[in-house]
């Protein structure tokens, strides 16, 4: 983590004005908190630990009143500059990309603020929110972009932005951009992004279409013949197979003629007992076989599963509020995004960090939840040692160090050196496993 931590300063020292000298700490901070878990900046009091000092910036803990008034005042114009120079667009360049476009709903219970409201799926209604919309590449399942925006803001309204800048500035081979229903509810959102695939030919769209009642009826009049049945591995071991029945057919947009018709795949799962089959449409101008389509687009789930190990593992819905409090009307708060759309990235930051450092591990840790990499490699006990050279971290022994020799046998042959430390050279140690006796 140290390394991409080091580059994350780098940058925020070339993109922040650091009148106050708060930036290293601040920035360290928030990344640490969310590298051990610390959940909310209130509850930096409570830490007295060494290494997380030495991890945040300097020799004592951080002050909560430091990091917190850093992160209020981050200017949006920089943290946007932040985001731009950090998007990780390596992993889809001069490449065939598959990138998933979805937001993230941060409910906010503020009653003194008339902020936007959105509607929360988790809740299944409407309440005062802001969002964040996320591009994420499915196959090396990495965030690559991210816009914050007020709670009324919906994934029709941002979905042909952000595909352009992933075109424009990630410039992969080919681009298979995938979205939920919420970019095209309606036929002009859908039409809008079909036309971006004639202007750029090297975008290939895939989203679901919303189940529209009318729509529905047309779907179900296809005829049966020209389902094709195909059988899946049922939920658990054992049980029978699933079935699924898949066609191709075209749908006319509102206002349009038979000529500008929308592919369309029909996915049709077959549920035994008294519940109605699944009905999973899709709008598709890519030219794959249906039920290859249909397997592609549930890659999706990666998207959605990354943003519950946000939500769970690295307090996403405790990213600072976008509203400002400070606002002389509480009817008509200012948006200063610069808090939610810096915290929103750093999350994104650190999780593409740790799946990282996972790659590197044994292959049972690969994909593995950022729990799960905090409770065997990060909370460990140890001691620390200040020389005027160097610093040494000595780990206690514990069961899976074999696995994290090699990563830390690379980390010291770099010569990772941290600057807020007097420049030291940082050195990581395991104790060496004592020699079996006998057979």
């Amino acid at each position: 983590m140290l390394p991409a931590a080091l580059a994350w300063l780098q940058t925020a020292q070339e993109c922040f004005d650091d009148e106050y000298g708060s930036l290293t700490t601040g920035l360290l901070t928030s990344v640490a908190m969310l590298v051990v878990g610390v959940e909310r900046v209130f509850h930096l009091d409570e830490i007295e630990d060494r290494g997380f000092a030495l991890l945040s910036g300097g020799y004592r803990p951080p002050s909560r009143h430091t990091v917190g008034a850093w992160r209020r005042h981050i200017p949006w114009q920089t943290a946007d500059a932040f985001c731009r120079r950090t998007s990780p667009w390596e992993w889809i360049r001069d490449q065939e990309a598959r990138v998933s476009f979805d937001e993230h709903t941060v409910p906010r219970w503020t009653k003194k603020f008339s902020i936007r409201k959105g509607f929360i799926t988790t809740r299944n209604k409407h309440m005062r929110c802001e969002k964040l919309f996320y591009g994420y590449d499915l196959l090396s399942r990495r965030y690559l972009l991210m816009r914050a925006t007020p709670g009324n803001v919906e994934l029709r309204d941002v979905a042909c932005p952000l595909t352009r800048r992933v075109l424009d500035v990630g410039q992969p081979k080919q681009l298979r951009a995938y979205f939920d229903a919420g970019a095209g509810k309606s036929d002009a959102n859908v039409r809008t992004l079909f036309d971006l695939t004639t202007e750029k030919p090297n975008l290939d769209v895939i989203l679901r279409a919303v189940r529209y009642q009318h729509r529905m009826r047309q779907w179900k009049a296809t005829p049966r013949e020209e389902f094709v049945r195909y059988e899946e591995p049922g939920p658990y071991v054992g049980a029978p197979p699933k079935e699924i029945y898949v066609a191709e057919t075209r749908t006319v947009l509102k206002g349009e003629d038979e000529s500008q018709a929308v592919r369309t795949i029909l996915g049709r799962d077959l549920v035994r007992g008294p519940k109605k089959d699944r009905w999973n449409p899709l709008y598709t101008s890519g030219d794959e076989p249906p039920y290859q389509e249909i397997k592609d687009f549930r890659q999706r789930q990666h998207h959605e599963q990354a943003y519950r190990i946000g939500v769970y593992d690295q307090f996403l819905d405790a990213v600072p509020c976008g509203y400002d409090k400070q606002s002389p009307n509480p009817k008509r708060p200012r948006f200063p995004r610069g808090p939610l759309q810096m915290l929103g990235w750093l999350v994104a930051l650190v999780l593409n960090a740790i799946m990282d450092l996972a790659d590197q591990l044994p292959s049972r840790f690969h994909q593995a939840h950022v729990r799960t990499i905090r409770r065997t490699f990060f909370h460990r006990p140890g001691d620390i040692y200040l020389t005027p050279e160097a610093v040494i971290v000595w780990l206690d022994k514990f069961g899976e160090q074999q696995a994290l020799q090699p990563v830390l046998d690379r980390f010291n042959a770099a010569g990772h050196r941290v600057p807020w430390l007097d420049n030291r050279l940082l050195v990581l140690s395991l104790p060496t496993p004592a020699a079996r006796a006998g057979p």
